[in-house]
């Protein structure tokens, strides 16, 4: 794009001139050719700008005027968020293929990372990257979104009432996908019934939607495919084991047997809604069938990892109820001596000391030996517990202690909310016993 053309996408005053390849907020990832978009948030980001600059952008976004080193633009607007946010809706208003959305209170990144592994081989597709699921994520995704793209793929994300059909509202899918709804931000919600209505709201005048057959009322899309133990894409069986699991599906009448090298149930649902998509793209189900077979779960999302004599699960992304159920399923699948390394599950308001009492019953019921406990939600969890124990909220100890602690011999689970910052556990614990 011109810089021209983008001055009046966003309606600002162009300074200079020049050609714009991608759009960055953070400088630390800007290339040649990039424009900046400085933000206000714990810092000014108008004090990169010059940054910027000097790692290749052409061009800045700014609420103020500045110098620009020749050869460079800067455009002026009112709120630089703001015209981010025009960047993107101008692209998706552009943008002739199809969007899927996704949202769930579990399995959003997982389900996204494997349609994306398995849609690729099929169509020219492109997806937000990490966990870029809020209003700034969606608004970055959108305004780099390719237009020769064929098929788009974005989870949405949510914690409170009334930000999924603010997205929605922006990302406007044909597609909506909702992976599960269980107990997870309920701080942000007065109840379960709310957390299903924000959830399946993401369904609001889309043309497909593919949800849990439990959800199927609440759905408000043209047509809806439902999955689970009943539904259109029907779980008949699953054997789980420690390094692998294998499934059988029955989809719309057709029995279709499934092999993931992924332990636990999460791979299964992310499976059902892919072979659900594939029933609508009249996609090869046996082509599905073998990408499953080589798909590997994003970066902290329950990695079973085979070290020097330990073995390590790290889904140290984040945690909730469900979730942390199946990452301890996934410990209790494994035959050497448990260690369980558990933060908190952040954002649970007033259910947050039953549900962390529950998560100390699941470990005793999974034959854990060690519980290494952090934060001051999981003390309930820590009592509850009946193995050897210890229990840390300074992460400063924490790590003192998991540097020493010996591990050898063990199968480990590394597995909290975002806000503890356990892959900086399951980092040492890789390091320490890497082949």
């Amino acid at each position: 794009m011109r810089a021209e053309e983008v001055a009046k996408i966003v309606k600002g005053k162009l300074i200079g001139n020049g050609k714009v390849n991608s759009f960055e907020f953070d400088s630390r990832n800007v290339k040649k050719g990039s424009l900046f978009v400085p933000l206000r948030g714990n810092r000014d980001g108008h004090q990169f700008i010059k940054d910027a600059f000097q790692k290749g952008a052409s061009g800045s976004l700014s609420e103020r005027i500045l110098p620009i080193p020749e050869g460079k633009f800067l455009i002026e607007v009112k709120n630089t968020f703001e015209a981010f946010k025009l960047l993107g809706k101008w692209r998706r208003e552009n943008f002739n293929g199809t969007t899927i959305a996704i949202t769930g209170s579990v399995g959003k990144t997982t389900t996204k990372e494997l349609l994306t592994h398995v849609f690729s081989k099929f169509f020219k597709t492109y997806r937000n990257v990490k966990s870029f699921n809020n209003i700034l994520g969606l608004t970055y995704t959108l305004s780099n979104l390719p237009l020769d793209t064929e098929l788009y793929i974005q989870e949405l994300g949510t914690n409170k009432q009334g930000e999924i059909p603010e997205l929605v509202e922006i990302v406007k899918p044909e597609i909506s996908v909702v992976t599960a709804v269980e107990k997870a931000h309920t701080a942000g919600f007065k109840g379960i019934s709310d957390i299903v209505k924000e959830k399946l709201s993401i369904t609001e005048g889309t043309t497909l939607s593919i949800v849990p057959i439990q959800f199927k009322e609440f759905s408000k899309s043209k047509e809806t495919i439902t999955f689970g133990r009943e539904g259109d894409i029907k779980l008949l069986d699953v054997q789980l084991f420690p390094d692998k699991t294998e499934f059988l599906i029955e989809s719309f009448g057709r029995r279709l047997q499934f092999f993931s090298p992924i332990p636990g149930l999460g791979v299964v649902n992310s499976t059902l809604i892919a072979v659900g998509l594939a029933e609508v793209f009249k996609v090869n189900i046996e082509k599905v069938s073998e990408l499953i077979r080589t798909f590997t779960p994003p970066e902290m999302r329950l990695t079973v990892e085979q070290l020097n004599k330990v073995i390590l699960i790290d889904d140290s992304y984040n945690a909730n109820p469900k979730s942390m159920e199946n990452a301890i399923k996934v410990l209790s699948l494994q035959e050497l001596p448990k260690v369980a390394i558990i933060g908190e599950m952040l954002e649970l308001g007033e259910e947050s000391k039953k549900e962390h009492e529950k998560i100390g019953e699941l470990l005793n019921h999974a034959k854990v030996e060690t519980l290494i406990a952090y934060g001051k939600e999981t003390e309930s969890t820590f009592k509850v517990f009946k193995g050897k124990k210890f229990y840390f909220t300074s992460q400063e100890e924490l790590v003192k202690f998991i540097e020493t602690f010996h591990f050898q011999g063990k199968a480990v689970l590394v597995k909290g909310s975002r806000g503890n910052r356990l892959e900086k556990i399951a980092r040492i614990i890789r390091e320490r016993y890497k082949s």
